[in-house]
């Protein structure tokens, strides 16, 4: 099982698997390629100060652009894990593996604006 996480850890973006756990990976044929989809939920790392914190589920599942794997693209599922405090207000972990205003993890997203500046992106990656 060691050898898996460390492939998954050259092929995810860096730091991912300290935060997340692989849960599922699925092949999906899209025309003359193919897409992989890597399923990801945050594991049960409580916020800093969170020891009155109870777990409260998972956030709906965001999609996110990541590096094409050989000439394949590929797409990350994350799920964020939720929180409730004493108060019963959500609370979540603070995670900057994902750049802000984009679909595209931080090192994607860096990437491509040194490559290509600040145009926007509109399509796949293959």
């Amino acid at each position: 099982m060691e050898q898996y996480r460390l492939l998954a850890e050259c092929l995810l973006p860096a730091r991912m698997l300290d935060w997340f756990d692989l849960k599922t990976v699925r092949v999906e044929k899209k025309g003359d390629t193919q897409v992989i989809h890597l399923y990801l939920d945050e594991n049960e790392q409580k916020p800093d100060d969170g020891e009155d914190l109870r777990p409260n589920g998972f956030t709906r599942e965001s999609v996110f652009h990541d590096f094409p794997i050989r000439g394949h693209e590929v797409l990350l599922h994350v799920r964020r894990r939720r929180w409730l405090d004493a108060d019963g207000h959500n609370v979540m972990t603070e995670c900057n593996l994902i750049q802000e205003s984009t679909r595209c993890s931080t090192e994607l997203a860096d990437f491509l604006k040194e490559a290509f500046g600040d145009a926007p992106y509109n399509g796949p990656f293959v």
